[in-house]
């Protein structure tokens, strides 16, 4: 897809996280390339930390282990269908990889709204006041066929699922987080177990798009969503509370 080193100075940075910033290009409207922040990789692409464990040492794909989860991850459900089968997964396609001057770079599928813009994560929604009972309605929908699918999961945050309607109506995908990351790969070999993990990243997720509604610089939006999600935030000043008065341990 790509010759040589891509320069990425002269695409446009759309997104960004705590490891990894997003990149996309108008000339490319179907793809995006994802980097480790220089601050996450070492030379060589080895894993930058102030604590290194002792066992990392001696794993592969240093700072890039993430990707290599995600890849995986994809690989894993996209051997399941063929092009007959017609089966739009709730994750990016993956294209492949690309040297750039930002590192090794990860070519994934841009997932867009109808008119080609790039699709608001819920985390958006949730802040400008647009998340709706619908998209809390999607979201249950979009785990449910995780389950079904057995999709394993090792990060949730509002930030990695986006809303699209490019197939003419509205539905939520997971763009980010997708991966085994236990040692033993326990979720990947037990569907019951996956479901489990699945069902406590739901209930995560919910509450962390709670939280957001309730910050200070959020707008007020639709008041059925602050109802249905209030008693994940109940758990969570519950939690708040607890720590506060719970001793602290002296050293």
């Amino acid at each position: 897809m790509f010759d040589g080193r891509i320069e990425l100075s002269g695409w446009d940075q759309c997104a960004r996280g705590h490891q990894r910033s997003i990149f996309a290009h108008q000339l490319y409207p179907n793809v995006l390339i994802k980097v480790l922040k220089q601050e996450s990789r070492g030379e060589g692409g080895t894993r930058r930390s102030k604590k290194v464990r002792f066992l990392n040492r001696f794993k592969r794909f240093g700072a890039y282990r993430t990707f290599q989860r995600e890849v995986d991850e994809f690989l894993e459900q996209a051997r399941k269908f063929s092009l007959a089968d017609d089966v739009e997964l709730p994750i990016p396609r993956i294209f492949g990889f690309a040297h750039t001057d930002h590192g090794l770079g990860l070519v994934v599928e841009k997932i867009t709204t109808g008119d080609g813009a790039l699709a608001p994560t819920l985390g958006d929604l949730a802040f400008s006041g647009r998340l709706t009972a619908g998209h809390l309605k999607m979201i249950d929908e979009l785990f449910e066929r995780f389950c079904r699918l057995h999709i394993v999961m090792m990060d949730v945050n509002p930030g990695n699922f986006v809303v699209t309607d490019r197939r003419g109506f509205e539905e939520v995908i997971c763009v980010d987080g997708t991966g085994e990351k236990s040692l033993l790969r326990l979720f990947a070999l037990s569907r019951r177990a996956n479901e489990a993990k699945l069902g406590r990243m739901h209930a995560k997720l919910l509450t962390k798009l709670a939280r957001i509604l309730i910050h200070p610089a959020a707008v007020c939006g639709d008041g059925s969503v602050r109802a249905a999600l209030e008693p994940y935030q109940r758990q969570t000043d519950q939690r708040a509370r607890l720590r506060a008065i719970s001793p602290q341990r002296a050293f």
